[in-house]
C-alpha cells in the first residue's frame, strides 16, 4: 500500500556521516535510568492491555445480540440464509465501529472470535440445562465456518473442546469443511489487471452456488472490491462485467485457471499484521468469509509455481529510456526520471502484473508520485507518464482505443468513483474502467 513518506528532492543526495572522533561520555550507571525505563515499559504495556480490553468489550457487545438473532432466525432459515444474516450483521457492526477511536477498533477476527465464544456459551448453557442443543450447535458451526486461518484454528479449539467434553454424550461432531464441487474459473479485463475468479461450493440441500471475487490489481496491490455468492457462473460474470465496465470487460469469458500462482496472488489475502481498512459495509460483510473461501480455492489449485515476470522496475526503466531516445527528444536526466517513474509504477502488486496499464492505475499513480516527491521533481516525473502509457501500450499490443482512455488521467484528472470521503484515493472503490 502506498504510504506518505518524506518527500524526496531531486537535488538532495545522501551524505554519508563521518564517524565522530570525540569521546562520548555516558552517564554513570544507576538505578534511576533503569527505573525510568522500566516505568515507561510498564506504562506502555498497561496502555496496550487497556486497549486490548476495550477492543474485546466492543467485540463482545456485538457478539451477544448477533448470536441471539441467529438462534431466533435459525428455525425458519436455511444454512445459507442464516450465514448471510451473520455476514450482513458483522458487516454493519464493523462499518459502524470505524467511528471509534483507531486504537479501540477491534479487528474483524476479534469480532468473529467473540461471536464464536458467544455461540459456544449458548451451547454450554443448553448442555448444562439438558435443553435442545441442536440450534445452538448449528449457529456455532456456521460462525466457525466463515473464519479464515489462522483465527480459524482458535475457533476449532473452542468447538473441539465441546465435542470432546460434554458433547461427547450427545455425539456432537465438529463442522465439516465447506466442499468445493468443481474447479475454480477466472477471467481478466482487457487491461489485464482486473480479475473475476469464481468457484462452486456445495449447499446444505446438495446443490451448489458460485462465489465471485472481483479483484482489482490496478493499484499498488490486489484488492477484492466485491465478493458474493451467485446462483451460477453466468450471473457472477454478468455482475463482474457491470462492475468493471463493458468496455474494459470486452469479450471476457470464464476459463479454467491456467496460472494458479497468479490466481492465488490476487485472491483476497490478509494484509500482513495490519488490516488495510477502508472497506465499505458490503465489503466488511464479506471480509471474513471471502478470505476463508479464498483459502479453500487456493488449496485446491495444487502446487503454486510462480512464473518469472517478463518485466520489472529495473528492466522497465532501461527499456522505457531507450524507447524515449528513439521516439522523442528526452530530457537530459531521462535515466533518473525513468528509474523513479518505473519504481513508482508498482509497489506491492503481483510481479506478473507489473507491465499492465489501465486508466485506474494511471489515476492512482499520479497522487502517489505527488505524495512521494517534492513538487518540482514530481512534475518532471509525471511529464513522462503519457509516453510511459504509449510505451506500455506498444509493448503490450494494447488497442489504441483502450490506451487512449488512460491518457486523460496522466494529467491528474480525477477518476470517477476513486476518491474517498477523506479526499484520498480509495483503494477499495469498485470502479468501471
Amino acid at each position: 500500500m502506498p504510504v506518505s513518506r518524506k518527500r524526496k528532492s531531486r537535488k538532495s543526495k545522501p551524505v554519508r556521516k563521518q564517524p565522530s572522533t570525540s569521546r562520548i561520555t555516558l552517564p554513570s550507571p544507576g538505578v534511576p535510568i533503569l527505573r525510568d525505563g522500566a516505568s515507561a515499559l510498564a506504562s506502555l504495556l498497561g496502555h496496550r492491555q487497556q486497549l486490548d480490553t476495550r477492543r474485546a468489550e466492543e467485540a463482545a457487545e456485538v457478539a451477544a445480540p448477533a448470536v441471539a438473532e441467529l438462534i431466533t432466525q435459525a428455525p425458519h432459515r436455511t444454512d445459507e440464509e442464516l450465514e448471510q444474516i451473520l455476514c450482513d450483521g458483522l458487516g454493519a457492526a464493523l462499518w459502524h465501529m470505524e467511528e471509534l477511536p483507531p486504537g479501540e477498533i477491534p479487528s474483524p477476527e476479534t469480532v468473529g472470535m467473540a461471536v464464536v465464544n458467544a455461540a459456544a456459551e449458548t451451547v454450554r448453557s443448553a448442555l448444562d440445562t439438558a435443553a435442545d442443543v441442536s440450534t445452538s450447535w448449528r449457529v456455532l458451526s456456521l460462525v466457525a465456518g466463515i473464519l479464515p486461518y489462522p483465527v480459524r484454528e482458535e475457533a476449532d479449539e473452542v468447538v473441539q473442546a465441546l465435542v470432546d467434553g460434554p458433547g461427547r454424550k450427545l455425539r456432537l461432531r465438529a463442522p465439516a469443511e465447506r466442499e468445493l464441487t468443481g474447479p475454480a474459473l477466472w477471467t481478466r479485463d482487457a487491461y489485464g489487471s482486473r480479475f473475476a475468479i469464481v468457484a462452486p461450493f456445495r449447499t446444505s440441500d446438495g446443490g451448489q452456488r458460485w462465489y465471485l471475487w472481483d479483484t482489482d490489481a490496478c493499484g499498488h496491490q490486489a484488492f477484492t472490491v466485491h465478493s458474493a455468492f451467485y446462483p451460477g457462473p453466468e450471473e457472477a460474470l454478468a455482475a463482474w462485467r457491470d462492475g468493471v465496465g463493458q468496455t474494459a470487460a470486452g469479450e471476457a469469458e470464464f476459463t479454467p485457471v491456467y496460472d494458479p500462482a497468479l490466481a492465488a496472488a490476487v485472491l483476497f489475502r490478509e494484509d500482513g499484521i495490519l488490516r488495510f481498512g477502508g472497506e465499505n459495509e458490503a465489503q466488511s460483510a464479506e471480509y471474513l468469509r471471502s478470505r476463508r473461501l479464498a483459502q479453500s480455492v487456493v488449496a485446491s489449485l495444487g502446487p503454486l509455481q510462480i512464473q518469472p515476470s517478463n518485466l520489472d522496475a529495473e528492466k522497465a526503466a532501461r527499456e522505457f529510456g531507450a524507447w524515449l531516445r528513439k521516439h522523442r527528444t528526452p530530457p537530459a536526466d531521462v535515466d533518473e526520471l525513468a528509474t523513479e517513474l518505473a519504481s513508482s509504477w508498482s509497489l506491492d502488486a503481483p510481479e506478473a502484473l507489473y507491465g499492465t496499464c489501465s486508466p485506474h492505475r494511471v489515476a492512482l499513480t499520479v497522487p502517489h508520485v505527488r505524495d512521494y516527491y517534492q513538487d518540482d521533481f514530481a512534475d518532471e516525473v509525471l511529464a513522462l507518464l503519457p509516453d510511459w502509457i504509449s510505451w506500455l501500450a506498444e509493448r503490450n499490443g494494447t488497442p489504441a482505443e483502450l490506451a487512449g482512455r488512460c491518457l486523460p488521467y496522466a494529467s491528474g484528472e480525477p477518476f470517477p468513483g476513486m476518491i474517498g470521503a477523506d479526499h484520498r484515493p480509495d483503494h477499495h472503490a469498485r470502479v468501471a474502467e
